[in-house]
């Protein structure tokens, strides 16, 4: 492949794929390179909240128009379920299908002029004079291709081969999380649970897990009989909380289960449920990596879920991702229009100094260090069933001081 881009995309997430819609739709060249055969293959729901990007990337009212619920509040479960708190977060969370939004976003940057390269593997980058120039792939027949551009967006989320080559490390970034989605779960019913669900687990209070890390179970309803819940483990006081430890796959899923079946509260939600979609993955927001631009002459920038990305606390993390590849796009753009030679002279300083001064890094900078107080409040100071319940008025009021 001769020709020449703009941007080469690297994985067709909302992150990727915001990126060629914003990059297309500002008279770039881009190509989206994704090793699945579609963007976002799994069955599952997703919530975002409102923010005036998604009305430009989507279209206006998209969000609103395509929610199958959109509550402002969440609902805090103590230990054991034993008490309960709603917190107003003053602003709507759409939940909605996640194929929905990734067929639409596919469109969007097709429309805009985006070229995509379905079952294709990035192998390694193209570097040249300290500088990333390009790509190597691998399409299905196993042949091995080169991309030459003028900047590569690595979004390939947590298993991105390029954010290891610079040092990654994903233990330190990614936090174990089991993802469910049913359709069949007569026990959710939108009317009486609308809200986002969620069940504080403090340190080693599971007799079947004794060393588990704190952790938080969730539910949210899609629609009456369909939800999307997990168990994400909270990793941030890992070092600092003794005789804790990751457990393996096979006790994870042994707690879920666990949960799912006994955990009061939490259990009910799936008491004459059927399971479509159950995984063991993770979600990346345990720490942020930094040095996004590796290349001392740029031309390569590690986005969203590759360097931790999201919001800390794990919600919303699908928009942050999404502003991040468009405040890229449009920066890269910018300097275009004052050199040709995008990456010449001291632009990858001056990138980073700009992108450590845009708001959306701050929030995210921001929401580490708040969820590093909240977890060690809740999970160290306050860390056994006894005590949070105890302290959970408190608790609670400083969250919704926090929302």
């Amino acid at each position: 492949m001769n020709e020449r881009y703009d941007f080469i995309i690297t994985g067709a997430g909302p992150t990727g794929l915001a990126a060629a819609i914003t990059a297309g739709r500002l008279g770039a060249s881009c190509i989206v390179l994704e090793k699945g055969c579609r963007p976002g293959p799994e069955p599952r729901g997703e919530s975002i909240a409102q923010y005036e990007l998604m009305d430009e990337l989507l279209g206006r009212d998209w969000l609103k128009n395509n929610a199958s619920n959109d509550p402002s509040f969440r609902r805090f479960h103590s230990p054991m379920d034993r008490k309960n708190t709603l917190i107003d977060v003053h602003k709507p969370y759409y939940f909605f299908h996640w194929r929905h939004l990734m067929d639409h976003m596919k469109a969007l940057a097709i429309e805009a002029g985006a070229k995509f390269l379905f079952e294709s593997e990035v192998l390694d980058l193209i570097e040249e004079g300290k500088c990333c120039t390009g790509i190597k792939y691998k399409d299905k027949q196993n042949h091995i291709h080169e991309i030459k551009g003028t900047t590569v967006l690595g979004c390939m989320g947590h298993k991105d081969p390029l954010g290891k080559k610079f040092g990654i490390i994903r233990e330190k970034i990614d936090c174990p999380t089991i993802k469910y989605y049913t359709t069949h779960a007569p026990r959710v019913n939108i009317s009486e649970h609308p809200n986002l669900q969620f069940y504080m687990i403090p340190p080693k209070m599971l007799e079947i897990a004794p060393n588990l890390p704190p952790a938080v179970a969730y539910v949210f309803p899609l629609a009456d009989g369909e939800m999307e819940a997990g168990l994400m483990l909270r990793l941030g006081q890992l070092n600092s909380i003794k005789n804790i430890e990751i457990p393996d796959d096979n006790l994870m899923h042994k707690v879920w289960d666990h949960l799912t079946q006994r955990y009061p509260g939490f259990s009910e939600f799936f008491k004459g449920a059927q399971t479509n979609y159950k995984k063991l993955t993770v979600i990346s927001n345990r720490q942020l990596f930094k040095n996004i631009i590796p290349h001392e002459r740029g031309g390569l920038i590690l986005l969203g879920d590759t360097i931790g990305f999201s919001e800390a606390n794990g919600s919303s993390g699908l928009y942050f991702g999404m502003a991040q590849a468009d405040f890229w796009v449009r920066l890269i753009l910018k300097r275009r229009k004052i050199q040709s030679d995008i990456w010449s002279e001291n632009f990858a300083a001056t990138a980073r100094n700009d992108y450590q001064k845009g708001s959306v890094y701050k929030y995210i900078k921001k929401s580490y260090r708040d969820i590093v107080l909240a977890e060690k409040i809740m999970f160290k100071f306050c860390g056994s069933d006894r005590l949070l319940n105890r302290w959970w008025k408190p608790l609670m009021a400083l969250l919704q001081m926090k929302s």
